[in-house]
């Protein structure tokens, strides 16, 4: 197969920064923790490890991550598709798009509605890796929507009942 590297545009582009922002937020800190030492030491509410007060999303989730570094590849084949002149069955970017939204949820998920530790936990607040996590889901997003735009938007359609 030949590779055509002109061919990669903005979308394309736009969507290799996604997935390394994305694999770069796992290793930055997710949550932050309140409270100071002695009060978490009194009360044994250590959900980072001991006597740390943050925590990153490669530690805190340990089948999610690899669900992450998953999604992350998604644009990366999405390059590799435009490179190639390959086509799918759907017009090229829909699956990037759909996992950039999916990684949105995951993340929004885990971080709002199910913070580690449980319900009983005090004083934990989200942290700036989070929100890296969240930019590169939109952005990854984004750049599946462009490109599918450029490759000729939704799929074509018949109306019902023609032949």
């Amino acid at each position: 197969m030949r590779h055509d590297l002109s061919r990669l545009q903005r979308p394309e582009f736009i969507g290799i920064l996604s997935s390394a922002l994305l694999v770069l937020s796992l290793f930055l800190p997710w949550y932050s923790l309140g409270g100071g030492f002695a009060l978490r030491n009194n009360q044994d509410a250590w959900i980072c490890g001991v006597g740390n007060f943050s925590c990153t999303a490669w530690d805190t989730f340990p089948i999610n991550r690899w669900l992450l570094v998953a999604a992350a590849t998604a644009p990366l084949i999405l390059s590799y598709l435009v490179a190639t002149h390959q086509r799918g069955k759907y017009p090229t970017g829909e699956f990037t798009m759909t996992v950039g939204f999916v990684v949105v949820v995951l993340v929004g998920f885990n971080g709002i509605l199910s913070k580690p530790g449980g319900f009983g936990q005090f004083g934990i607040s989200l942290d700036w890796g989070f929100f890296v996590a969240i930019i590169a889901g939109l952005l990854m997003a984004a750049s599946g929507a462009m490109r599918s735009l450029e490759s000729g938007g939704g799929s074509k359609r018949k109306p019902p009942a023609t032949y």
